[in-house]
């Protein structure tokens, strides 16, 4: 029996909803409080009388551990794995970062887990999109280049010049 596409929507929605809260509440933690200090100012993590490497690598196993998470939903819903599934990953996570980040930043109540899941499903809508014109995959990077490329010009021309 197939399964339809909407059931596995909403199963991916349920888990990233999941993995969003467990995050959103780690990250109240003092912990997780100290992993955000670490990526902005290393030397107050030092100067509250921690190991700052401790603290990276906290970040480092809580980020493979949501990509070994991310990884086998992927190949369960498919039902394989090949290698050269991942090629294209650090890009898109970097790019639902950016776009998150500077897209939806003028929100100012919106966290940054949410503004990353949006950015995400912007960028996958907008590549859907470049595939639905009948765009070829060569185009496809271009194209993604030059997205990134108009969302970091409209954020910093939207940010006021101090002098």
């Amino acid at each position: 029996e197939a399964v339809k596409p909407w059931t596995v929507s909403i199963l991916l929605l349920v888990i990233v909803g999941i993995c969003k809260v467990l995050l959103d509440l780690f990250l109240k933690t003092r912990a997780g409080y100290l992993l955000r200090a670490a990526g902005d100012n290393e030397v107050l993590v030092t100067s509250l009388a921690k190991n700052k490497g401790t603290v990276k690598i906290i970040g480092l196993a809580l980020a493979n551990g949501l990509a070994a998470l991310s990884g086998a939903v992927y190949c369960q819903q498919k039902g394989f794995f090949e290698i050269s599934v991942g090629t294209g990953t650090i890009v898109m996570g970097l790019a639902s970062v950016i776009i998150g980040t500077k897209v939806f930043a003028r929100f100012g109540k919106l966290k940054a887990t949410t503004a990353v899941i949006l950015g995400t499903i912007v960028y996958k809508g907008c590549v859907s999109m470049a595939m639905a014109l009948g765009l070829k995959t060569l185009y496809l990077k271009l194209i993604t280049s030059i997205f990134f490329l108009v969302i970091l010009v409209v954020s910093e021309n939207g940010k006021k010049k101090v002098k």
